[in-house]
C-alpha cells in the first residue's frame, strides 16, 4: 500500500485533487437527493435531472468511497485505539443526526397516515438509513482492517469477492426492505455492501490510480467515457445492472482520475468545488435535513400545486 509522496507540492497538489473530488461527489449526492424528492414529491415520474442523476450513479458513491479508502491508509497501519475519529466517533455523528433527523415524524404539522413507532426508531440507530455513508465507514475501516490483518499481503486478493458482492448487492433487498416500514426510511444495506469495494479499493489502488492520473493520452479517456455510455445506455435498456454496474464505476474511476489531474485547482470551479470537498461532512448531513425541510414547507403553505405547475418542472 503506497500512499504516496506527501510532502512539499506533491503533498498540496494530492490534497487539492481529494478535495476537489469530495466537492465533486458532494454536488452530485446534494443532486441525486433534490432529484428523488423531485421526482417523489412534486410530479409522477422520472425528471430530467434524475436521469442525469442516475446517469452518474456509477460515479457518485464508488469515487467517495474510493477516497475515503484513500484516506484511511496511515490510520490503518495505528492500534484501533488510535483510530476512534473514525470508528466510534462517526458512529456516535451517525446516531445522533440519524435520531434527530427521525423526531420529526413526531411533529404533529408532519404527521402520516402511519403512526410512528419506538421501536422502529431505535432500530433505525442499529441499521443504516437516511445518513448510512456516516454508518459506512466505521464499518468499512473495521472490516478492511481485520482483512488486511488476516490476509497480510495476499489482503488485495480480497478485491475480487468484494468485486462479487458489490455485483450482487441489489438481490439484498428483498431481504431487508421490511426490516424498516413506514414512516421511517428503508435500511441501505444494500448500499453498504455494494459500496465496500471501492473502500478497499482505495486502500490498495493508490500506486493504480497515481499511474492513470499520470496519462496525457487523451485517447483513452474518451474511448473509456465512451463507452461507459454504451454500457450505460445497455444496462437501462435491458435491466442489466449485476451484470454492468460495478463495471461501470470501474470506467467512471478510471476517467475521473485522468480527468482530475487536468483541471486546474486554481480556477472558480476548482477553488469552489474544493470548498465544499473540505466541508463534506456538514455538507452532508445539512442538505439532507434542508431537503427534509423545504419539502415540510412546500406541503404547509400549499405551493405544492404552483411547483408542480412550473414550466421548468413541468419540462422536466
Amino acid at each position: 500500500m503506497s500512499t504516496g509522496d506527501n510532502s512539499g507540492s506533491a503533498g498540496k497538489q494530492r490534497l487539492a485533487w481529494i478535495d476537489f473530488s469530495k466537492g465533486l461527489c458532494m454536488v452530485l449526492v446534494v443532486l441525486y437527493h433534490l432529484s428523488l424528492w423531485m421526482e417523489t414529491e412534486v410530479h409522477s415520474g422520472p425528471g430530467f435531472w434524475w436521469v442525469i442523476s442516475d446517469a452518474l450513479n456509477p460515479l457518485r458513491m464508488p469515487l467517495f468511497f474510493f477516497i475515503s479508502g484513500y484516506l484511511s491508509i496511515s490510520a490503518l497501519r495505528r492500534p484501533l485505539g488510535s483510530s476512534r475519529s473514525r470508528t466510534l466517533g462517526l458512529y456516535y455523528v451517525y446516531v445522533l443526526w440519524t435520531g434527530l433527523f427521525l423526531l420529526r415524524r413526531w411533529l404533529p404539522f408532519l404527521s402520516t397516515d402511519t403512526e410512528p413507532e419506538v421501536g422502529q426508531l431505535l432500530l433505525s440507530l442499529v441499521l443504516p438509513t437516511s445518513f448510512w455513508y456516516l454508518y459506512a465507514l466505521p464499518v468499512f475501516f473495521l472490516a478492511t482492517k481485520a482483512l488486511l490483518g488476516v490476509l497480510g499481503s495476499r489482503s488485495a486478493y480480497a478485491l475480487i469477492p468484494l468485486a462479487v458482492l458489490s455485483a450482487l448487492s441489489p438481490l439484498v433487498q428483498p431481504y431487508t426492505q421490511g426490516l424498516l416500514t413506514e414512516p421511517f426510511d428503508a435500511a441501505k444495506i444494500p448500499s453498504v455492501l455494494g459500496n465496500f469495494l471501492w473502500f478497499y479499493l482505495g486502500v490498495h489502488g493508490t500506486a493504480l490510480w497515481a499511474r492513470f492520473s499520470r496519462r496525457r493520452n487523451y485517447a483513452l479517456p474518451a474511448l473509456a467515457a465512451a463507452l461507459y455510455i454504451a454500457l450505460y445506455a445497455g444496462m437501462t435498456m435491458f435491466r442489466l445492472e449485476l451484470l454492468l454496474e460495478t463495471l461501470l464505476s470501474c470506467l467512471a474511476l478510471f476517467v475521473t482520475a485522468q480527468l482530475v489531474s487536468r483541471i486546474n485547482m486554481d480556477s472558480r470551479a476548482g477553488r469552489g468545488l474544493r470548498r465544499v470537498g473540505s466541508q463534506t461532512l456538514p455538507v452532508y448531513i445539512f442538505h439532507i435535513v434542508l431537503i427534509s425541510a423545504l419539502s415540510a414547507v412546500v406541503k404547509l403553505t400549499g405551493l405544492m400545486p404552483l411547483l408542480q405547475s412550473a414550466p421548468g418542472v413541468a419540462a422536466a
